[in-house]
């Protein structure tokens, strides 16, 4: 049997929605209008709209937030864990543009003794505080709080801007080759801050992780403490079998 009036305008609705976000008219992360307005722009009925947005859900184009809207699913970025890669590194790989929204920079000697012991400071040293909102494209992928020894990059603050990378200014300011990294994951749900930091709700999990990198010759050089947004992240390793 033909489909009748009001699935060919859901197909039709569906279609030009489609075109839309696979054009880059509509970009992942953004939040569509509401179905009401939907309803007004298509010139359709509300189970139309509904038909619509449902099946690009289920073709996983969309994701609905409850209480606050329908928007279009961030592909999610792979974080290899078998090679260094910076978050704006990684950014760039995929053709998304990395950009961060700097909350503080502070010169301290009073910082938690587990990152001090990991980057084997002394207790009167002092060490950069950095803590940044990371994003693609502008939209928030990851929290991040970074800890360097001032030692090793004195006066790091004249360098630190939105588009910063700390890679780049670490080998090409500081001329420091980054030798390995340890890294420590954990999933977990958002406390209030970092639910207003990344937009996202308290039900939204977040891959947390912990990071000491060395220089090649062993000596700690930076500690970070990062939260990913859970469904815009997945972290891939190649491992073998010793």
């Amino acid at each position: 049997m033909a489909p009748g009036k009001d699935g060919f305008q859901y197909l039709r609705v569906y279609q030009l929605l489609q075109n839309k976000i696979q054009q880059g008219i509509v970009k992942p992360g953004e939040k569509l209008p509401t179905e009401k307005e939907l309803q007004n722009e298509y010139q359709v009925s509300r189970d139309t709209i509904r038909k619509a947005l449902g099946k690009l859900e289920q073709e996983g184009y969309l994701h609905r937030k409850a209480a606050v809207g329908t928007f279009v699913k961030q592909t999610k970025s792979d974080y290899e864990l078998t090679h260094m890669k910076s978050f704006s590194e990684q950014m760039h790989s995929r053709g998304i543009q990395p950009s961060s929204e700097l909350e503080r920079i502070e010169l301290r000697s009073n910082i938690k003794p587990y990152i001090q012991d990991s980057l084997k400071l002394s207790e009167h040293e002092k060490c950069y505080c950095i803590s940044r909102t990371r994003k693609g494209d502008g939209i928030p992928m990851a929290y991040e709080t970074a800890y360097i020894p001032y030692k090793l990059c004195p006066d790091i603050q004249r360098y630190l801007d939105d588009q910063a990378s700390l890679y780049e200014i670490y080998e090409n300011i500081y001329h420091l080759e980054l030798g390995y990294g340890t890294i420590y994951l954990e999933a977990e749900l958002p406390a209030p801050k970092l639910q207003e930091k990344l937009n996202i709700s308290k039900d939204s999990p977040v891959l947390f992780m912990k990071c000491l990198t060395r220089l090649k010759d062993d000596t700690p050089l930076y500690y970070v403490e990062c939260s990913y947004i859970g469904d815009k992240y997945f972290f891939s390793a190649t491992i073998p079998r010793s």
